[in-house]
């Protein structure tokens, strides 16, 4: 090639740089689905991505809801999408997310969040989004990838039978002007909770089981830590459960003697795949999903080890990894059978990365195949694992695998009706929309009522309203038949206990301003979360996603006979006894209290360390979620509360009581 040539090839070669880097701006838009209880933030083929309002978080929790602020709950962590040809006679490969500086595909039709909140319209889903995503032909270096378009839909529903799951479509049309020659597709997922602060190292275990296996693989849970340098000895903890069961199913109570905080945080279980029936055949004419697992850690043998990215970018990354298929049994079958050299079994795969395929494809030009993507989870009943104990860790594993198993049944349910809803559908959920940051679904202040002529305290819940002449979708029939009311002491997870039915006979004695206006009369200074549902003449019941994300209490009546002031609890263990979850981990409480006052805490040497005023109801707190400063039992001076006896001051601002005042001790210890 003379000079000149070369001068002329660069700019060609530049031009089309440019061109495709401006291109590349138009990148894919990723959206959050939220209806269901998995919440994913993803492109509309499913390939996750950070959520810009938890930039520390992938957004990818189940439940969803999880301390709603806070979202640390999670079956599964990144991924990343490989895609690998052979194109006249050249392998290509390549990888991609949706983060610009390895961004390889673009927005053809820009991704679209459509809701379809309560199914008006039952044959589609409750909340989805779509979009296509082209691939460049070249990358920006000018290598060589391949030119092809994904029409993709990600697809989430909030009823109760369908929330356990998202069901990916997608159709991949080669626009290229060559064939694909022994195409793969292929997904990586790390089957782990991500920034799980009581997760530990190595607990990750997957189990093949026979009867549905063959459809969803293999399926992942938390288990006992197992160290490589343990030799296969489970990690000791000397507080229960963790003496009895380990640290399976990550209870928060395991390391803490007397600890509130008692529940599992990785109670679920979760599968993967491609979902064969609706797979195009492969050039031989199979519906083939190719499984390997690998670990995690740099650490781990080469034959143990993720093959890494820029392997897994290359065509003879990818393929390598195929010639030797995970065998068809769980971790622990696998690891009783372990030998030096073996593919499964090692205590490495406790940390494991999980690569899914589909393929090898002859793809020609204006041609296309398609598949079903699955992500699916289950769960014991939340109402237990939140309660801890060896009732959960016990039971979590055989529990959660039932209930994955009927949500697979779910899913294959509706793929087959084309994903319409037959059957079943309640009424609209009092609100639209499942709690995130920054919303209000429902309204919970404290408040007071009289009952037969006798005045109690509760808190006033206000909610929308199910709209006036609602009919099923199905049937067509009013069937809206009232309201329940729930309540939690622990967190927005539950357990949720039924306090209160409004038939809808009684529903216009609540209405004010085009809301419900309820009154729920419970005991004073007990923080608790309110949940409001739906329901029909059948018994078919709204998604639990209405609800309020700070707990509320009841207060006091005020009072001007300091004798009945109270400080609760007394003495403080500096934490107020409250389930951890409550928000409410550090609330010390003076009820019984005049209107107006003002409350000030010494200590024994009369330093002045908290100042309180209080202007209105007979309560107040101190390390309340709910104070104006959330200050979380802290001094003037925003320092932390040591143990030791501190004197408290309360004196009175009541027109008429000015200058009367009380002294009490308030004890912290540790």
């Amino acid at each position: 090639m003379t000079k000149y040539s070369r001068i002329i090839v660069g700019i060609i070669l530049s031009t089309a740089m440019i061109s495709q880097t401006v291109k590349a701006q138009e990148a894919v838009a990723k959206k959050s689905l939220t209806r269901g209880k998995m919440w994913i933030c993803c492109l509309p083929n499913g390939s996750l991505e950070r959520d810009v309002t938890t930039m520390h978080n992938w957004l990818t929790n189940y439940p969803g809801h999880y301390e709603a602020d806070n979202p640390i709950a999670g079956g599964w962590d990144g991924t990343r999408i490989f895609n690998v040809a052979q194109l006249e006679g050249e392998n290509v490969g390549w990888q991609y997310r949706n983060f610009l500086t390895h961004n390889h595909v673009y927005a053809v039709e820009q991704t679209k969040l459509i809701k379809n909140y309560n199914l008006p319209n039952p044959n589609l889903p409750e909340e989805y989004i779509e979009g296509v995503i082209g691939s460049f032909k070249n990358d920006r270096l000018g290598n060589r990838h391949m030119a092809y378009e994904i029409e993709a839909k990600t697809m989430v529903w909030s009823l109760p039978r369908y929330d356990d799951f998202v069901i990916i479509e997608c159709k991949l049309t080669n626009t290229d002007d060559v064939a694909f020659e022994n195409f793969y597709y292929s997904r990586m997922l790390n089957p782990t909770g991500p920034d799980n602060p009581l997760s530990a190292t190595y607990d990750v275990e997957y189990m093949w089981d026979d009867e549905i296996s063959d459809d969803v693989g293999f399926i992942f849970y938390d288990d006992t830590s197992l160290p490589p340098e343990t030799k296969g000895d489970s990690s000791i903890y000397s507080i229960f459960p963790g003496n009895i069961t380990g640290d399976r199913g990550d209870p928060g109570n395991i390391e803490m003697e007397n600890s509130r905080d008692m529940k599992l945080y990785s109670p679920a279980l979760y599968a993967f795949t491609f979902y064969k029936d609706r797979l195009t055949p492969n050039k031989n004419g199979e519906r083939k999903v190719w499984r390997n697992i690998f670990s995690r850690s740099s650490d781990a043998p080469l034959a143990d080890r993720y093959p890494g990215h820029e392997s897994l970018a290359t065509y003879s990354g990818l393929t390598n990894i195929l010639k030797d298929e995970q065998p068809e049994m769980g971790w622990r079958e696998a690891h009783a059978l372990h030998k030096e050299g073996d593919i499964a079994g090692s205590l490495w795969e406790r940390s494991p990365r999980y690569v899914y395929t589909i393929g090898p494809y002859d793809i020609a030009p204006g041609e296309s195949i398609e598949w079903i993507e699955i992500f699916v989870a289950g769960q014991m009943d939340r109402n237990i694992s939140i309660l801890g104990d060896t009732t959960a860790t016990l039971h979590f594993v055989a529990d959660g695998l039932v209930n994955l198993k009927e949500n697979w049944n779910a899913v294959e349910e509706l793929i087959r009706n084309n994903y319409a809803i037959t059957k079943d559908i309640p009424p609209p959920t009092p609100a639209t929309t499942p709690l995130r940051m920054g919303e209000i679904e429902i309204v919970a202040e404290p408040a007071s009522a009289k009952i037969n002529d006798e005045l109690k305290a509760g808190v006033n819940l206000i909610w929308e309203p199910v709209h006036i002449g609602y009919r099923d979708p199905l049937t067509g029939d009013e069937d809206f038949a009232g309201y329940r009311v729930y309540r939690s002491n622990i967190s927005i997870e539950g357990p949720w206990q039924l306090v209160n039915t409004i038939p809808i006979e009684e529903i216009d004695n609540y209405l004010q301003d085009g809301m419900v206006n309820f009154f729920q009369e419970t005991k004073i200074s007990i923080p608790y979360r309110y949940c409001i549902t739906s329901f029909d003449n059948d018994g078919n019941e709204s998604a639990k996603t209405a609800f309020n994300l700070d707990p509320v209490a009841a207060r006091a009546f005020a009072t001007n006979d300091l004798d009945q002031v109270r400080v609760v609890p007394n003495p403080f263990r500096q934490e107020s006894g409250f389930r951890k979850g409550s928000g409410e981990s550090k609330r010390l409480a003076f009820i019984n209290i005049p209107e107006k006052c003002i409350i000030r805490i010494y200590t024994v040497a009369l330093d002045l360390v908290r100042t309180i005023s209080h202007e209105s109801g007979g309560e107040t707190t101190w390390g309340s979620n709910n104070d104006k400063y959330k200050d979380y039992l802290l001094t003037d001076f925003a320092m932390n509360v040591s143990p030791g006896i501190y004197i408290y001051h309360i004196e009175s601002r009541v027109e008429g009581h000015e200058g009367d005042s009380k002294v009490g001790k308030i004890f912290i210890i540790k």
